[in-house]
């Protein structure tokens, strides 16, 4: 399990909830594509994660940068819409660095209203799963609450 601040139950004023069994699926949807960066998006009624959606990393850089295949990009926003669901949570995974936004991901923080979940695999062990606000350029970590859902 990734190393992470866990909080008693299933949401937080400032923080960011999610299952366990998400957060487990995040991790190997980043250790199945290394060495190239993961992304995908968490998505549930609003402010609760409830899915996980892996989409397809398309950047010319897919070591160092991610870029979401904008067709799958749309199919998955149009059924989180069809459900009256939101994005909760852009997530992708660092493969070198710390799970801290870069200034590539601050520059591409086009979701004010998300989350941005990343994951570290700079040590594979022991995966990092962080999770941060990115509001104008500023960066705020959020504690990260996980969950079993089943209990």
């Amino acid at each position: 399990m990734p190393r992470s601040t866990h909080l008693e139950g299933c949401s937080t004023v400032d923080g960011f909830a999610i299952p366990e069994h998400v957060a487990r699926a995040l991790i190997e949807h980043a250790q199945e594509e290394y060495p190239k960066e993961c992304c995908g998006i968490l998505a549930g009624p609003p402010g609760e994660v409830r899915e996980l959606h892996r989409l397809t990393n398309i950047d010319p850089d897919p070591v160092m940068r991610y870029n979401a295949d904008p067709r799958e990009l749309k199919r998955v926003t149009d059924e989180i819409d069809e459900k009256d669901w939101e994005i909760v949570s852009i997530y992708h995974s660092h493969t070198h660095t710390p799970a801290f936004p870069s200034q590539t991901d601050v520059e591409r923080a086009y979701y004010p209203e998300a989350v941005y979940t990343l994951v570290s695999l700079a040590d594979r062990q022991d995966p990092d799963l962080r999770a941060f606000r990115i509001l104008d350029g500023r960066i705020e970590e959020l504690p990260v609450a996980m969950w079993d859902p089943t209990s």
